[in-house]
């Protein structure tokens, strides 16, 4: 079995998680699984995951809250279970970070191949930058950028980023000051697999950052090599 290949089910539903938990053991994967919402989090909280496959029906407290919550707690992949449907629910579920959603009753080998398609997806993303820290808290000159609940304040507002845009961000201000050349932002923000044009993705990321940080104050344009983030506050007047 790969035990790099973990899967966390949290399900009240037995039968269903036993029936996950064999299927991905068939393929070399390790899944483990809770009966209830406490359990899960002691979980999250003591082990590293690669996946966690969350039935939403089964918390009191709000489905979508926790949700919310595990998301801000790690940042693997989360396949939403549930017995709701529609698509104003499901468009919530995605907003509070859900990576895929299926309703119940599941179709076990669609379920199968989901998962799998989220792990590969995990297993090829980059590991942080060396000395990085995974959820260090980014604070600078009027602005504060937490990878834990992938928020970003500006002057005291929120700024409105897209996902690519927030790793970019986050990825430049954690390193200020060092360069970061084009290959090192394509591979630890688009991912190895990324198949369009950088020469016209990062730049038209960079200038969507710009825009909403007031100007390029911050990220500096070292010409043929990358980007560079400086901190307004360590210049001179």
């Amino acid at each position: 079995m790969n035990e790099k290949q973990r899967v966390l089910i949290i399900d009240s539903d037995r039968i269903s998680c036993t029936a996950i938990k064999y299927a991905l053991a068939d393929y070399g994967i390790g899944a483990y699984y809770t009966l209830s919402v406490v359990e899960g989090i002691e979980c999250l909280m003591r082990h590293n995951y690669q996946l966690v496959i969350l039935d939403i029906s089964l918390s009191e407290a709000g489905g979508l809250q926790l949700l919310r919550f595990m998301r801000q707690m790690k940042d693997m992949p989360i396949l939403v279970l549930s017995s709701q449907g529609g698509i104003e629910y499901r468009e919530r579920a995605y907003q509070m970070g859900a990576d895929d959603f299926m309703e119940k009753p599941l179709e076990l080998r669609e379920c199968l191949i989901r998962a799998q398609s989220l792990l590969r997806r995990y297993n090829a993303a980059a590991p942080p930058l060396p000395s990085q820290r995974r959820y260090t808290i980014v604070n600078l000159a009027n602005l504060l950028v937490d990878p834990m609940t992938r928020r970003t304040l500006y002057n005291g507002q929120e700024l409105e980023l897209s996902r690519r845009e927030f790793d970019l961000l986050y990825l430049l201000a954690s390193h200020e000051g060092r360069v970061l050349t084009h290959e090192q932002l394509r591979y630890y923000v688009w991912g190895d697999d990324f198949a369009g044009d950088e020469n016209k993705a990062i730049p038209v990321s960079v200038s969507r950052l710009r825009q909403k940080l007031d100007g390029g104050r911050f990220i500096e344009s070292v010409r043929g090599v990358g980007y560079r983030f400086n901190d307004p506050s360590h210049k001179k007047e």
